[in-house]
């Protein structure tokens, strides 16, 4: 009887136990899949999407975990800050937690908060960078969505030993940061954001035939520069192959290329008149003043620049002006008594559309009416293959 009641004894409390585990996981898991209050985002100084309401919250760079978890349950984004800290230490995830932005409900559990920051996506933004921006334009474009500072990237962007690492052989990344649309993490760096652009850049032009006359004879940056003029000159994407003949051939001959755009670059002057001054700058990017292709490219060019440089359109025109009848294209001309005639016109369609161009900006022809008796010869343009 005895050892029958011992047996009855240890069967209860076998049960007693069991139960006592159940009890306690369920107890566990409530507190691990409970969600806190939210809070409005007002109350928290979060940024809210207008549309799912998630918030934007950041993990700051090597946060501890203890601040982290405090940071949270402070902002309402979990019930409780001990029970999320234990859960990621007993699970091994504490070390994943990754810095960053991230969109986070507004009453996250404990383990959808810790699968939100270890494994989720990082916040995004999309971005579209136009053909044809310099760098700094480029710039204040990235700069109204990302948090980046300009000297930092005005120094990445010309720093030859940068350049490498990002694979390219030129003196500096103007030309090379590819226009297109990104979507990047948002709170981006600027080293990042330049690598991805000319990775961009690599992946574009990596299958194009380098066996044209043009690359051979002036290599990558000649060929980069060549389109960057391309790009700013031709406002109409249909004229870029012949824009690219008529300057290709002007640099066989010998010939000043003669595009305002180089000088806009040289003076920083993106837009408003060009005037005597700078039209008359010293800079080697002045190819009013100065023969062959200036030190770099002008512009981060795009696709269909890029193939027209790399094969100009073979043509006999040597001179080109704008129509300035509002439709953007030009006026293409062999000799210089037809380019005469068709300023003439222009400036005939300027009265017509009450366009008056600035006094000081005619001092200049808009390109070379004969070829310079002597030109002057900017530094040597260096060859990159």
């Amino acid at each position: 009887m005895v050892k029958r009641g011992k047996k009855r004894s240890s069967f209860w409390g076998g049960l007693a136990l069991m139960a006592v585990v159940i009890a306690a996981g369920s107890a566990v898991g409530r507190l691990l899949t409970v969600k806190s209050a939210p809070k409005p985002a007002a109350e928290t100084g979060l940024e809210a999407d207008p549309v799912s309401g998630d918030v934007l919250y950041e993990v700051p760079p090597k946060v501890s975990l203890a601040s982290l978890a405090q940071d949270l349950q402070g902002k309402g984004l979990i019930p409780n800050a001990t029970v999320f800290r234990l859960l990621l230490r007993f699970s091994r995830q504490d070390r994943k937690i990754r810095a960053g932005y991230f969109y986070v409900r507004p009453s996250n559990s404990a383990l959808g908060m810790m699968g939100k920051l270890t494994l989720g996506k990082m916040a995004t933004q999309m971005v579209t960078i136009p053909e044809g921006k310099a760098s700094w334009e480029t710039f204040t474009i990235l700069k109204a969505r990302f948090p980046l500072d300009s000297l930092r990237f005005d120094s990445l962007v010309h720093s030859a030993d940068f350049a490498k690492a990002c694979n390219v052989n030129a003196p500096s990344l103007e030309g090379f940061l590819f226009p297109d649309t990104y979507v990047l993490p948002w709170k981006v760096t600027e080293r990042d954001v330049i690598k991805v652009m000319t990775r961009r850049f690599q992946e574009v032009t990596a299958y194009l035939d380098k066996q044209s006359p043009m690359y051979r004879k002036y290599g990558q940056l000649g060929w980069l520069t060549l389109a960057s003029i391309v790009e700013k000159e031709a406002a109409v994407p249909a004229e870029q192959n012949l824009i690219a003949g008529v300057f290709y051939n002007r640099l066989l001959q010998g010939w000043s290329l003669g595009a305002d755009p180089t000088v806009r670059f040289a003076v920083h002057k993106p837009t408003g008149p060009l005037f005597v001054s700078d039209l008359n700058s010293d800079s080697p990017y002045n190819t009013r003043k100065f023969t062959g292709l200036p030190p770099g490219p002008i512009c981060n060019p795009g696709r269909g620049a890029l193939l027209a440089a790399l094969n100009p359109m073979p043509t006999d025109k040597m001179y080109f002006v704008a129509k300035d009848d509002g439709s953007r294209e030009h006026f293409f001309s062999v000799d210089n008594s037809n380019h005469l005639r068709f300023k003439d016109v222009a400036a005939a369609n300027r009265v017509k559309r009450g366009i008056d161009r600035p006094k000081a900006r005619q001092a200049l022809p808009h390109s070379p009416a004969k070829r310079p008796a002597a030109p002057r010869k900017a530094p040597a343009h260096s060859k990159a293959g």
